[in-house]
This record gives C-alpha cells, structure tokens and sequence, in this order.
C-alpha cells in the first residue's frame, strides 16, 4: 500500500509518499522520522492493493493519539 498527501511543519506543507505493507507500518516509521507526524493539520490517502484510495486523515490521528 502506498500513503500520499501531506502535513504541516513548522516549514511549511512536508510530502508524503510512503509505500509499506501495511498503514500502521507506515504510520509508525514517518513517526519516527517526525514526532509532530499526525498531530498537525494534514491531508493524506491510502492506496489499497485492489486500486481504491481512502482518506484517512482521521484514522492516522486516532492511530498516532492512542498511542500516547
């Protein structure tokens, strides 16, 4: 699956085209790199297996603010 879109930085809009097997995996290594990921204003999609794309702003924030 590939996530694309992007989310605010204190720099401006920062891209996101990341590809992983699963969203959580994804999820997890962008916050990784950035500890502000999913806590910032952002617009992102998910590209399934099958071709079909879900936004999924609000399930990457409940992913990220769970686990708080």
């Amino acid at each position: 699956m590939e996530l694309n879109g992007w989310y605010d930085t204190e720099g401006g809009a920062m891209p996101v085209n990341e590809e992983g097997h699963s969203l959580n995996e994804i999820v997890c290594r962008l916050q990784k790199d950035d500890e502000d990921f999913g806590h910032t204003d952002m617009d992102l999609e998910l590209l399934l297996p099958n071709g079909d794309i879900k936004n999924v702003n609000s399930m990457v924030y409940r992913m990220v603010n769970d686990n708080l």
